[in-house]
């Protein structure tokens, strides 16, 4: 198997989209689940599905997000309509290697009829408590942000994971700066692997997760 990392096209959302269903799905995913309960989820169609088109639009207006790289693993081995086996998304600091503007495209609205939306502020209010405790009111602007990592469940463990994050990482290092991070139990001991260190555990809904941070001058 060649795997191949590279940035994504416009082309290719769809695909992504459908891909992060598959990894980051309600039955496997905790705070996807507490997102999108089950008793909230229509009975006539398989469960996830019905927040599929949320992601779709969500992936579409991040791509165009002029401080966001897409980044995915190609499996050239396999036919064209089924070669991306996991994408990164990386927020990149303001300023970096281009001027981008500070304004960014609003995130599309959630489905209203089968998303916890209390649990949804909840959450968004715990990270944007760790953004600002780990580096003050400029929150992420200064660092590589890595938003996702989402692997096909078919080709986890083989490696995939470990080029996507990578790839980030060299860019940062390159640049002098840090990379920045929320770890999933599941996520942790590829963080670990590569030097990063916990900032504090965040208690997501009753399951420890950790902002975790990566120094550059440990890469260097």
């Amino acid at each position: 198997m060649t795997i191949l990392i590279r940035k994504a096209t416009e082309e290719e959302i769809p695909a992504i989209a459908r891909l992060a269903g598959q990894a980051f799905h309600p039955t496997t995913d905790w705070i996807t689940r507490q997102v999108f309960p089950l008793h909230l989820q229509p009975k006539d169609i398989p469960d996830g599905e019905a927040s599929q088109p949320w992601r779709r639009l969500k992936k579409t207006v991040g791509f165009s997000t002029p401080n966001c790289a897409f980044i995915v693993a190609v499996n050239t081995s396999l036919d064209l309509n089924n070669q991306i086996v996991g994408y990164a998304i990386w927020d990149l600091p303001v300023g970096s290697s281009e001027e981008f503007p500070v304004i960014n495209p609003a995130d599309p609205e959630l489905p209203a009829d089968v998303t916890d939306f209390k649990v949804y502020a909840e959450l968004k209010t715990i990270l944007e408590e760790d953004h600002k405790a780990t580096f003050g009111d400029r929150g992420l602007k200064d660092v590589w942000h890595l938003d996702m990592i989402g692997v096909d469940p078919h080709y986890q463990r083989q490696g995939i994971g470990r080029a996507l994050l990578t790839w980030g990482v060299e860019q940062a290092t390159r640049e002098g700066r840090d990379c920045y991070l929320m770890a999933t139990p599941q996520g942790r001991p590829l963080y670990e692997s590569f030097g990063f260190d916990i900032v504090r555990p965040l208690n997501m809904f009753g399951v420890m997760h950790h902002s975790m941070i990566l120094r550059t001058s440990k890469r260097t």
